[in-house]
């Protein structure tokens, strides 16, 4: 691609395996999603189909190797489409993404490999998407744990073998995950120390439930850091907070689970 061309915006970033990696992550949850690039960032804030999922993605413009977008555009991304073009993706890869003056239908996908002297060229298709804001009003959490992010994907993707629904429960310095199934029980505890931190501004027991199989969807993410931040609130989504390797973060907030009569103890009206 030109340098020099006549570009809106220019990007360009040395961590492509993230991108492929958040890409990937954010297809399972959203189909389509607006992108709003100006001159501070990207971002990112939608739900689901099912409105139990919130995302919100800030990718900060001075974490690029380069960033060049004086105003602000909103750009509709068919997030499957997107992650097709970009699933080749290696850890030896940039990704540039573009667009140009005299075709504002398109973004621009450019993936070099220095290596093998490789550059290979996308244009894709913006789709028409309508632009509904989201506020969310500031919130005090009960608390935030700060643990690995492989040991959370690994209690939570054994757990989504067992049953539809986990209890999280922070109490004292733990952390205490649940799961009842129709042919076994789980309980994980996690205790400060060996990686995982407890901040506190209640001493009131914080607990919920919350369906795995989105849980699932969010350990997605996994490899893009190596610690990730769990909100937690009594009757107010968890939200998973992940590091997108340097170049900004994805918070991730589940609606609490419908309750069930079978919960003994813990179903809410």
């Amino acid at each position: 691609m030109d340098p020099n061309g006549d570009y809106l915006f220019r990007i360009r970033t040395v961590k492509a395996a993230p991108i492929r990696t958040l890409s990937e992550a954010l297809k399972e949850i959203l189909t389509e999603a607006n992108i709003e690039i100006d001159q501070n960032g990207l971002k990112i804030m939608a739900m689901d189909g099912t409105h139990t999922v919130l995302v919100h993605l800030r990718l900060h413009a001075d974490r690029f190797d380069e960033y060049k977008c004086p105003q602000k555009y909103i750009l509709g991304i068919n997030m499957i489409n997107l992650f097709k073009l970009v699933k080749t993706m290696s850890n030896n890869d940039s990704l540039v993404m573009f667009m140009e003056r005299r075709d504002t239908t398109k973004m621009g996908i450019v993936i070099l490999n220095g290596e093998k002297q490789m550059e290979t060229t996308f244009n894709l298709n913006l789709i028409e998407l309508d632009i509904n804001p989201i506020e969310i009003p500031p919130v005090q959490f009960s608390a935030i744990i700060t643990m690995p992010s492989l040991d959370f994907q690994k209690i939570i993707r054994d757990m989504s073998t067992l049953g539809e629904t986990v209890e999280i429960t922070s109490a004292s310095n733990q952390l205490i995950l649940k799961c009842r199934g129709d042919f076994a029980e789980q309980e994980t505890i996690f205790s400060v120390g060996q990686g995982m931190s407890v901040s506190k501004s209640h001493t009131e027991i914080v607990q919920g439930n919350f369906l795995l199989k989105h849980l699932v969807l969010f350990t997605k993410c996994t490899s893009l850091c190596s610690d990730i931040s769990i909100y937690l609130k009594n009757d107010y989504p968890i939200i998973i907070e992940y590091s997108v390797a340097g170049l900004g973060e994805i918070k991730l907030a589940l609606a609490p689970a419908p309750s069930k009569q079978s919960h003994t103890g813990n179903a809410k009206s």
